[in-house]
């Protein structure tokens, strides 16, 4: 009862419309945009530690880091783009569960599409580090 009356008691004084402060749109909108945040938050994570590898690793590496690097170019390289792809995978789970359950889902493929494409982008990226030799 008491969460109730706040509720009503701060939309009155901030003068906010009650289908602004509970909408469904803007409470899927936060949850699709913080896992999207989340997910590339990880990826890039994933690449700096990697490259913080590779750059203990390389020690006495005159021309670059790439050539004296061994397992750690592949995390650099496939890492952060198969958690972008399996974040877009879920972003599109997501999808499908919020279909079926009647509510806003294009919001969520956005964000499945969204994840693929920098995914797509960091991989055409990183494709050069295996040719270097």
């Amino acid at each position: 009862m008491g969460a109730l009356l706040f509720s009503v008691t701060a939309r009155v004084a901030n003068r906010v419309p009650s289908d602004m402060m509970t909408s469904g749109v803007d409470l899927t909108f936060r949850r699709a945009a913080t896992y999207t945040v989340a997910v590339m938050g990880g990826a890039v994570v994933v690449a700096l530690l990697s490259v913080a590898w590779m750059s203990i690793g390389s020690g006495d590496c005159a021309e670059s880091m790439m050539e004296c690097a061994g397992g750690e170019k592949y995390v650099l390289v496939f890492g952060p783009p198969a958690l972008l792809l399996l974040g877009g995978v879920g972003a599109f789970v997501q999808t499908y569960r919020v279909w079926r359950a009647g509510g806003r889902w294009p919001i969520w493929q956005g964000a499945g599409w969204m994840l693929f494409v920098f995914m797509l982008i960091y991989a055409s990226l990183s494709a050069g580090a295996l040719t270097e030799v």
